[in-house]
């Protein structure tokens, strides 16, 4: 009797260990520093896989983490989802910060549910209809069929080196605290999102609590050292800012975009150049130049003038012509703040001024 009730208690314990195995879901290996939270996301990694076994051109594919990929999932590259990626960037395109941001929108591994509902901008950028929903699910079975979670796992001690040389070399500088003081605001989080496959740097935003954002910054690894990338302090906190600056001045812009339109005759001396930059629109411009000046602005309040003075010259060699001015615009911001508490977002509307004042 003894022996039958300790087979089934054998039995019992199996049988919750697998269920426990088959629900279990594949979460962002994650360090934090101060309020930031700095994760390579395995989404984000399925994506990256999946656009460098495509023809997407913001994957490097030479890197020896590249090589890897192509070695594992080699018998995938005609799969479906390889194909939606090529044509949706064709015909739609589908690059750049959607694609990523759309991964954010989703559930953990391996159920990839859609949790929050794609925003409009999303559906636009994908050509509307469900092509959106399509992906989706041939995402979710290209990681069903081609055994994503085995390389993910195989892969871990190669995320974690990447992490711990990041945290490392920012030696709890927190810029989420020079970021919240300047603005006179927060948002929900602020999340830094590592991509080893990447050339570029991209920004995203979910919806949090009371009108706030859970922020995301998804940063390239441009930097080497011993053998490993990883993204020094310095280049980390200045795609940050940038990145994180763009959950404070994007939603403005959207609210205030028939004022932002009725200035876009200031676009035509630049088109050519932000069209090479993907911004094909005025009211990006705009938001473009308010984050740059921004972030120079950070720069130029940690006291780190050789920054300011490399970053401006970049801008304005970048074709950001209208940036001096809506910098001379924010010192005055910063002073009212100083005397007054203003807020970023209370300030807005007289920093549209600028525009104004330039088309006249």
């Amino acid at each position: 009797m003894k022996k039958k009730l300790c087979i089934l208690s054998l039995i019992l314990i199996f049988c919750l260990n697998q269920c426990t195995y088959d629900n279990a879901t594949i979460q962002p290996i994650e360090r934090s520093v101060k309020k930031l939270k700095i994760s390579i996301d395995p989404r984000i990694e399925l994506l990256s896989t999946i656009q460098l076994m495509s023809d997407y051109h913001m994957v490097n594919k030479d890197a020896p983490y590249s090589k890897s990929i192509k070695e594992h999932f080699k018998s995938f590259s005609s799969h479906e989802a390889v194909r939606l990626t090529d044509s949706l960037n064709q015909k739609y395109g589908f690059s750049y910060d959607a694609p990523l941001a759309a991964m954010m929108h989703l559930s953990a591994l391996p159920e990839l549910e859609v949790k929050i509902d794609f925003s409009d901008y999303l559906l636009r950028r994908s050509g509307r209809g469900d092509h959106l929903e399509q992906y989706r699910k041939s995402i979710k079975q290209f990681s069903e069929a081609s055994s994503f979670e085995a390389f993910w796992n195989s892969e871990r001690p190669f995320y974690n080196q990447i992490l711990d040389l990041i945290v490392a070399d920012m030696n709890e500088r927190d810029l989420v605290k020079a970021l919240e003081e300047y603005f006179n605001e927060s948002q929900e989080s602020y999340n830094i999102v590592v991509l080893p496959l990447y050339f570029g740097g991209f920004a995203a935003l979910t919806p949090g609590t009371n009108e706030k954002k859970n922020v995301y910054a998804f940063l390239p690894t441009l930097d080497i050292k011993d053998g490993t990338p990883y993204i020094r302090a310095n280049t980390l906190v200045a795609y940050a800012w940038h990145e994180f600056g763009h959950s404070f001045v994007n939603p403005l812009c959207d609210k205030y975009a028939d004022k932002i339109a009725l200035t876009d005759k200031l676009y035509e001396p630049i088109e050519e150049t932000m069209r090479r930059q993907a911004y094909d629109q005025w009211i990006s411009c705009v938001g473009e130049h308010i984050v740059r000046a921004a972030t120079i602005r950070l720069y130029d309040l940690q006291k780190n003038t050789l920054a300011v003075e490399e970053l401006l010259a970049m801008e304005l060699n970048n074709g950001f012509i209208y940036i001096e001015p809506i910098i001379e615009k924010l010192k005055e911001y910063e002073n009212q703040k100083e005397e007054t508490n203003i807020t970023f977002t209370e300030f807005f509307t007289e920093l549209l001024t600028v525009f104004d004042d330039l088309l006249k």
